[in-house]
């Protein structure tokens, strides 16, 4: 009966061990580099939770799969089969793998996608789109900004999480019946529940407001936002968002119908107080899921090269 037990066991273990053990990518440099804190030169094998730091050079990371990223100097991450987590520094990854950065997911998306995220400390976090474009979500799954090629966000986690409250600034449409706008910051759409916002359809405008729980029915739409102030920013000049986003700068009377149905003084009344409480402050462009957004200009995008890299060209699949 031992003896059976023991080769159960052992049989057990030695199922484990190749899972545990397997190799999921190469780390190469041109120099020294820690891994699991042990000071390697050259190149060394990556295992599923291998936790990388750069010094003066970059460290380039081949995964299984075709993964391919570079991690900047003086940088650490920890690197994943499915996901890299970066602690500080600043990375560039390749299409379709996530990074996570504070409490942000990034991904770049398209064939020939190049994402460079940068974290400068505990809150801030920048996140560029080289070529193609940047998907970023909330640590609640929920979309907070597409950032497009050539084009780079400084995003800020807030304190009070999916529960913040949310400005946006862009053009106010309709698409199926419902109200949207157009966030020209973050790039993203946002459905909007509230009286009196078919006063604005097709013109550009900055609103206010909380973010409800429940999803989003508009497509493409993140999320839904119960509008407590709208301010008027400019006259028309939404035909061209319109066509890109499917939806309408032109009043509809189902449209009008439905928006003087929305909303009611005392929701109005508890968002309002909720916005007012969490203080969006006048200098932030955006607040979406939570966290807020600001365009950088002359950021990570345009950089020539990473930390460390010097002159050499950037990463390519």
């Amino acid at each position: 009966m031992r003896r059976t037990a023991f080769l159960v066991l052992m049989l057990g273990f030695w199922c484990w061990l190749p899972a545990a053990t397997t190799p999921i990518g190469m780390a190469l440099a041109n120099g020294s580099f820690q891994v699991d804190n042990s000071r390697v030169w050259g190149n060394t094998t990556l295992f599923n939770g291998s936790i990388i730091q750069t010094e003066s050079a970059i460290s380039q990371l081949h995964l299984t799969g075709g993964v391919q990223m570079r991690l900047a100097s003086d940088s650490r991450a920890t690197v994943y089969q499915r996901k890299l987590v970066l602690d500080y520094g600043q990375l560039e990854s390749t299409p379709n793998y996530e990074v996570q950065a504070n409490s942000l997911h990034i991904v770049a998306t398209g064939p020939d996608g190049l994402a460079r995220v940068q974290v400068r400390n505990q809150r801030n976090v920048l996140v560029a789109a080289v070529r193609g474009s940047v998907r970023v979500t909330n640590s609640s799954g929920v979309l907070i900004a597409n950032v497009e090629a050539g084009k780079t966000l400084n995003l800020e986690p807030q304190d009070a999480g999916s529960g913040a409250p949310t400005r946006a600034s862009g053009c106010l449409l309709s698409k199926g019946g419902k109200w949207i706008v157009a966030d020209q910051t973050a790039n993203v759409i946002l459905e909007l529940r509230g009286a009196g916002l078919e006063k604005e359809l097709g013109n550009r405008v900055e609103i206010n407001g909380v973010a409800e729980t429940a999803p989003s029915t508009v497509p493409g739409a993140s999320q839904i936002v119960r509008v407590v102030g709208v301010r008027h920013v400019a006259t028309g000049g939404c035909a061209h968002v319109a066509a890109k986003v499917g939806a309408s700068a032109v009043a509809a009377g189902s449209v009008a119908a439905a928006a003087s149905t929305v909303g009611g003084a005392a929701g109005t009344a508890a968002a309002a107080a909720g916005a007012t409480a969490a203080g969006i402050g006048a200098g932030t462009v955006a607040v979406i899921g939570g966290v807020a957004a600001a365009a950088a200009v002359g950021g990570l995008g345009i950089a020539g090269s990473l930390p460390g890299q010097g002159s050499s060209s950037s990463t390519s699949r």
